[in-house]
């Protein structure tokens, strides 16, 4: 699944390959990770755009999101995973948080 987030000024289109979103079962004594969820992410930045200080719009090379997607990797996650939760409760017709 596609998904378009921004992260520190870089407008990113995402490919989420691997998402695994488990809740936890506090009543289960299986195993840690049954008993807390687990949470896995895998994805790939397709594209990115940003905008210079006149607000022109310039595409981003691969020379220029390999290195910044391999140093905000977390927070490109966290955005995603952001993205991920407000889908599922629009989804699930939660509307608050």
């Amino acid at each position: 699944m596609e998904h378009e987030i921004v992260v520190e000024g870089f407008v990113l289109q995402v490919e989420v390959t691997h998402c695994e979103n488990i809740a936890p079962a506090l009543n289960s004594w299986n195993s840690d990770w049954d008993f807390y969820g687990s949470r896995e992410l895998e994805f790939k930045v397709l594209s990115g755009i940003c905008y210079d200080e006149d607000g022109v719009r310039m595409d981003a090379s691969r020379f220029e999101l390999e290195p910044f997607v391999w140093s905000n990797s977390q927070a490109i996650e966290t955005a995603l995973w952001a993205e991920i939760d407000a889908l599922q409760r629009r989804r699930n017709g939660r509307w608050a948080a």
